[in-house]
């Protein structure tokens, strides 16, 4: 994975459009946040990256392990203590493909 802010502002902008429905998302896609961190260290070995604040008030949060490339995208609800899962994967050669579909 790629060093710097440039993953962090990519994985923004493809969810930004995604933060809405995140946000009303149900408890299947959702969970205590604190659940959810120590399970991407615990089994991913993911740890947080970056993370953005929007205007109102979830958080997208960027965690990843650079040794084998993984990384989830994860929208926080602070109020409610939850985070819903936006994508994960490995590399950073899709995340780039995927942008690239978005500017069409």
């Amino acid at each position: 994975m790629k060093t710097g802010n440039s993953l962090v502002l990519a994985a923004a902008c493809a969810a930004n459009a995604l933060i809405a429905p995140a946000a009303s998302a149900t408890t299947a896609t959702c969970a205590d946040r604190t659940h959810v961190v120590q399970a991407l260290n615990d089994r991913f070995g993911e740890a947080l990256y970056g993370n953005a604040v929007s205007r109102t008030g979830e958080v997208l949060e960027v965690y990843s392990n650079p040794a084998s490339q993984s990384w989830t995208i994860l929208v926080s609800l602070p109020d409610r203590g939850l985070s819903c899962l936006v994508a994960s994967g490995s590399g950073d050669q899709g995340l780039a493909v995927q942008l690239a579909n978005l500017s069409g």
